[in-house]
């Protein structure tokens, strides 16, 4: 195990006991497009009317990211994600353009559950084919002092991917009231790639990092993918939410 995980793990330990607001019922945005951590999806659906964008970028292999989330209908989310590599080794089509929706069909006090898909349109240099159609469930739900925890369960069609079965949790932990937030999850896919795919047979293990919330509707993450493999990258990004009708 690499020295820098033998000091993670105690300090995210460390920070995940600290007692202070014990739950925040918001999602941002991930990845991906749909509502909310770095890559997995929580229960929560956009406020009715905003337009949420978020874009980022990814330091390995080096792709830029944008995604964009909205809720026509109350409970419901349309999403869209797209991440743009900047090294000559890959191109435009190397990375999918990735469509989701998700439906927040039950809801009792802090405890939420939905369902949702998520379609993976691939270009001709991606070097997959078919196109990867993924259904998942996922509750999110007070964890107490610890924060609001997110888990859910996925299976993805449409391919040989290998890896059809996608388990994710995650946890979003409030450090400064409602203005730094410590983020994090348990994966078994990865980021590696820069792609944040269900499918990817590049597993991933553990991603972690902050939100620092400006305001209730300007945000920016830092953000560890994949930090107990021996493939850790970094990315950076900021998040608008716009009322548009």
């Amino acid at each position: 195990m690499k020295n820098y995980v033998k000091i993670l793990i105690p300090l995210f330990i460390l920070l995940i006991s600290i007692n202070l607001k014990p739950y925040d019922s918001s999602a941002e945005l991930t990845i991906t497009g749909c509502n909310g951590l770095f890559t997995v999806p929580a229960a929560e659906v956009p406020e009715r009317g905003k337009v949420n964008i978020s874009s980022g970028f990814i330091f390995t292999p080096g792709n830029f990211y944008l995604s964009s989330a909205t809720s026509p209908i109350p409970d419901f989310e349309l999403s869209v994600g797209k991440e743009i590599p900047v090294s000559k080794d890959y191109s435009f089509s190397s990375t999918p353009l990735i469509f989701g929706s998700k439906y927040l069909f039950y809801k009792k006090g802090t405890f939420k559950s939905g369902i949702g898909i998520q379609i993976e349109l691939a270009g001709d240099k991606a070097g997959i084919s078919g196109t990867p159609i993924t259904l998942y469930g996922v509750i999110s739900e007070s964890a107490g002092k610890l924060g609001k925890l997110s888990t859910g369960l996925g299976y993805t069609f449409g391919m040989n991917a290998g890896y059809r079965i996608n388990f994710f949790v995650g946890l979003k932990k409030p450090l400064v009231e409602d203005k730094l937030y410590l983020i994090g999850e348990f994966t078994n896919f990865s980021v590696r790639h820069g792609q944040a795919l269900p499918w990817n047979e590049a597993r991933g293990v553990f991603n972690g990092g902050l939100q620092l919330k400006l305001t209730d509707f300007l945000m920016f993450n830092f953000a560890a993918y994949d930090m107990f493999d021996n493939f850790l990258t970094i990315g950076i990004s900021g998040e608008l939410k716009l009322k548009v009708f």
